[in-house]
């Protein structure tokens, strides 16, 4: 009774797999931080895509040093169609109201779930952009409704990553290193496979499986 009391308290980000998959779209790994954080308040205020915030307090919780960043990447996303409001200035004081396009929002069927305790990850510098992004995309490759829950994983390959989210395979090895150090995935390396077919020097071919990446349970 405990864990189901607990699991309803429980509070998600909820942003479309599209969007973290950047599939006919393309935003950044620091625009996509924004984005979720602005998804998960959609989330809270139960649906109301005018969203009230202190731009100061925003710009902190994303590490964004100068305002001219903070203003330069709403505005992205403004022109990548995900909100509706375009930034001409900010105040020095009080809040600014940002629209989220609930269009863009609706438009893909399917969404990426995970639980909001990764914005505290963030928060605690355990991971940067670049981990906070691939640790949604694994997720959206994971099916929850398949009935072998043994198969709670994904492959994802490091050309797909370093392709749909335009970044180095360095870049994708670092962030899965933040990710495992946090505990927040497993990766099981897969080994070599024969595929029993051979080359034109008539030797056997062999094949090695993309990784299984597991995200930690306690985020689903």
């Amino acid at each position: 009774m405990t864990d189901e009391i607990n699991e309803k308290k429980k509070l998600y980000v909820h942003i479309p797999s599209y969007v973290v998959r950047n599939e006919g779209i393309y935003i950044s790994n620091d625009e996509f931080v924004m984005y979720a954080r602005l998804c998960f308040l959609y989330f809270r205020k139960f649906h109301e895509k005018e969203i009230e915030l202190d731009p100061k307090k925003f710009r902190l919780f994303l590490r964004i040093g100068d305002t001219r960043t903070f203003k330069k990447r709403l505005n992205n996303l403004n022109k990548a169609g995900l909100i509706e409001t375009e930034i001409q200035d900010l105040p020095n004081k009080g809040t600014i109201k940002i629209v989220l396009n609930e269009e863009a929002y609706k438009k893909g069927e399917h969404f990426t779930k995970l639980s909001s305790e990764v914005f505290t990850y963030w928060l605690n510098d355990q991971i940067d952009e670049y981990a906070f992004r691939q640790l949604f995309y694994y997720k959206s490759h994971i099916n929850l409704n398949d009935k072998d829950k043994t198969k709670w994983y994904c492959f994802v390959g490091f050309e797909t990553l370093t392709k749909r989210l335009k970044i180095s395979r360095s870049k994708v090895e670092s962030a899965n290193d933040q990710l495992k150090e946090a505990k927040l995935i497993t990766v099981k390396v897969n080994k070599l496979q024969n595929t029993g077919t051979y080359n034109e020097c008539d030797e056997l071919i062999y094949h090695r499986p993309n990784n299984e990446y597991h995200v930690a349970k306690r985020l689903h």
